[in-house]
C-alpha cells in the first residue's frame, strides 16, 4: 500500500533554500546591556588581568597603597604631603620642573642636589628673596619662610627627604634626618629675615 503522505517541499515542487531573516530588535538590546555590565563587571572586578589582584581590590595601585611601608617610605610619603599641602606644587610643580622663567626646578636642581642639605634646609625655615641661579639658569625668586613656626623638625627632614630623594624627578640625594633639621635650626635661629642666594653660599652644605 502506497503512502499517500507528502513533504510540503515535494507538495509545491520547491527545494527549500536558506535566507537572512532580520534579528528581532529585542534581542540585539539584550546582547548590548549584557556586553555594557560584562564591561563593567571587568572594569571594577578584573583587576586588570593581573594575577596579583583579586577581591576586595581592584587595581595593582590599590593594591600597592595598602601595603604596609617601611620607615623610609612612610618618611617619603610624608613628605609628599606636606609638599602638596604646604602649596610647594604651585609653584615647583608636581613634577619638580618648576614654571620656566618664574620658579625654579627642583629637579636636577644643583642646591638640592648638593652634597649636603644644609642651605635647602635653611631655604624651606625662612625663604628666598632675589636673583638666584639654578642649574646655569637666572631666576629672580620669591619664596616665603615655611618652616619657622609652622613644621616641626620631623617635618623638615621628611620634605627634604621627598625632595632630594625624589627619583621620578632624578633626585638621588641623601635622605635628611630630624637632628640634621635640628643643627641648621640652631645655627640660624637669631635670623628672622629671608635669604639672598649670596648668603646661602655662605653657609657650609653640610
Amino acid at each position: 500500500m502506497k503512502s499517500d503522505a507528502k513533504t510540503s517541499s515535494t507538495t509545491n515542487g520547491t527545494e527549500p533554500s536558506v535566507g537572512f531573516a532580520p534579528v528581532p530588535i529585542a534581542i540585539i538590546l539584550i546582547i548590548g546591556i549584557l556586553f555594557y555590565f560584562g564591561q563593567l563587571y571587568l572594569d571594577h572586578y578584573g583587576g586588570g588581568f593581573n594575577a596579583k589582584v583579586y577581591g576586595p581590590y581592584d587595581s595593582w595601585d590599590h593594591v600597592q597603597k595598602l601595603q604596609p611601608m617601611g620607615a623610609g617610605q612612610q618618611v617619603f610619603a610624608r613628605g609628599e604631603k606636606i609638599y602638596n599641602d604646604m602649596g610647594c606644587a604651585t609653584c615647583h610643580q608636581p613634577t619638580g620642573l618648576g614654571i620656566s622663567g618664574v620658579n625654579p626646578p627642583l629637579a636636577g636642581s644643583d642646591w638640592v642636589l648638593a652634597d649636603g642639605p644644609n642651605r635647602v634646609i635653611a631655604i624651606i625655615e625662612l625663604g628666598l628673596m632675589g636673583p638666584v641661579t639654578v642649574s646655569g639658569v637666572q631666576f629672580n625668586a620669591a619664596m616665603p619662610a615655611l618652616g619657622r613656626g609652622n613644621l616641626s623638625d620631623e617635618d623638615v627632614a621628611a620634605l627634604t627627604t621627598f625632595i632630594r630623594t625624589n627619583i621620578k624627578w632624578g633626585n638621588k640625594a641623601s635622605e635628611v634626618t630630624p637632628e640634621q633639621v635640628k643643627a641648621v635650626r640652631e645655627q640660624i635661629q637669631s635670623r628672622s629675615t629671608q635669604w639672598t642666594a649670596e648668603e646661602l653660599l655662605a653657609l657650609p652644605v653640610k
